[in-house]
């Protein structure tokens, strides 16, 4: 079977680390400016040269987003930033721009151009365009069906990579081109600083009616406006992987550590899987769905993939619109494993919620089934034992019935 890549976020060295070990292919990072999403933590120059060295040695991809839409003001810093990045070289660059495309030709002639999904790719005449632009990988549309991206990937052949979104949040707009948080709260989400309005709670009023509000929500008969549910295509690996999608791609540069492990894990184990046995798939698909649903989520839908047929308005089987809101919390995320020790037994855990003696955790670790047990024993710095481990970001040892590794999280089921 032909060679495909999982493709996992990275807001940061440590979300880097897991989603390497957790089984992606490759990561995409934004550094400081330029890449929409102001709020992650990002990369320096600096650090962006360790990941990618990092990267090297496991023989893994970086792809860094330079996919804002760009102002004449912010031209002469993306040539700058450009300059960095050919001394560096990761993988490719990710732009929506096309006038980015002869600039990056121009400053970072070594390095791949990326075309972003905000680019909106949405038929084979503009997929050919910026193939003869220059572009090596092309990230289509999320309102295109896996249809459409077959016929995308036939018209620009097999010289060309095309990538595909397979989990993770959807925005309300053609691919995230939005003016909702401009207009509402001045903050540009095509420069990277969305406040996500499309998730707040809305109420209508009548302008001969002042202070009588008709709330907005769902129900069996109407389509609503604003945001969807999450993508998520786990039960789909055989479409996926009969498509001629070369990228599959988990959303989420701002979502948490536990996000990247379980939903790369949940895939990873998921295509392995599948292409060793599609029995095996068949019968671990419960697991599967119960892993990608340990991070906090909002209710799921394919969206376009599967249920679109000639529009991408017309919806069947399962609605896009979610019926409530609200995230749900299914498991809280206790702690990280930065060391073990195989002759005590112990595991050096950095703490994120607290844990107590008796709760029954689950470790869970790169390329292993989950694991459940109590916890018996903790103990300090100074191997005094504890009750619990409370404190914010404590360093504490957990005795674990089984070895673990570096990396393995703790986790334990009921949310915060």
């Amino acid at each position: 079977m032909r060679k495909i890549e999982l493709l996992a976020p990275a807001g940061n060295m440590e979300k880097l680390r897991i989603a390497y070990s957790y089984g992606a292919d490759a990561v995409y990072l934004g550094l400081n400016r330029f890449s929409l999403r102001d709020k992650a933590d990002n990369f320096t120059f600096e650090e962006l040269d360790t990941a990618v060295k990092y990267a090297k040695s496991l023989n893994k991809k970086i792809y860094v987003t330079l996919n804002i839409l760009p102002k004449n003001k912010d031209l002469q810093d993306i040539i700058l930033t450009l300059d960095q990045l050919s001394e560096i070289k990761p993988d490719a660059i990710i732009i929506a721009d096309i006038g980015l495309i002869d600039i990056v030709r121009r400053h970072a002639s070594k390095v791949d151009i990326h075309v972003s999904t905000q680019a909106n790719i949405l038929n084979s005449e503009s997929a050919k365009v910026f193939c003869r632009l220059g572009a090596k990988r092309l990230i289509l549309a999320r309102e295109l069906s896996l249809k459409d991206v077959n016929e995308i990937k036939n018209a620009v052949g097999n010289e060309h990579e095309i990538e595909i979104f397979i989990h993770g949040a959807m925005c309300m707009s053609y691919s995230g081109r939005c003016l909702l948080s401009s207009y509402l709260t001045g903050r540009d989400a095509n420069q990277g600083d969305c406040a996500q309005p499309c998730r707040w709670k809305y109420a209508l009023m009548e302008e001969k009616r002042p202070g009588q509000y008709f709330p907005i929500y769902e129900d069996d008969y109407s389509s609503y406006i604003l945001n969807s549910k999450d993508l998520n295509m786990i039960n789909h690996i055989p479409e996926l992987l009969e498509s001629k999608a070369d990228s599959f791609k988990i959303e989420g540069r701002m979502k948490s550590a536990l996000y990247v492990a379980t939903v790369t894990k949940a895939y990873r184990s998921a295509f392995d899987d599948y292409i060793k046995d599609k029995q095996i798939y068949i019968s671990n698909l419960d697991e599967y769905n119960e892993i990608v649903s340990i991070a906090s989520h909002r209710q799921f839908t394919t969206a376009y993939n599967i249920e679109c047929n000639k529009d991408f308005i017309q919806q069947t089987n399962e609605s896009m619109i979610y019926s409530d809101s609200s995230y749900i919390r299914s498991h809280t995320y206790l702690g990280l494993v930065e060391e073990y020790d195989s002759k005590s037994s112990l595991a050096r855990v950095h703490e994120f919620n607290p844990v107590f003696i008796d709760d029954t955790v689950i470790l869970m670790s790169p390329n292993k089934r989950n694991y459940e047990q109590k916890v018996k024993f903790i103990y300090d710095e100074d191997m005094n034992q504890l009750s619990k481990a409370n404190h914010p970001a404590m360093t504490y040892f957990l005795k674990t019935d089984i070895p673990v590794m570096k990396d393995t999280l703790i986790i334990k089921r009921g949310g915060q």
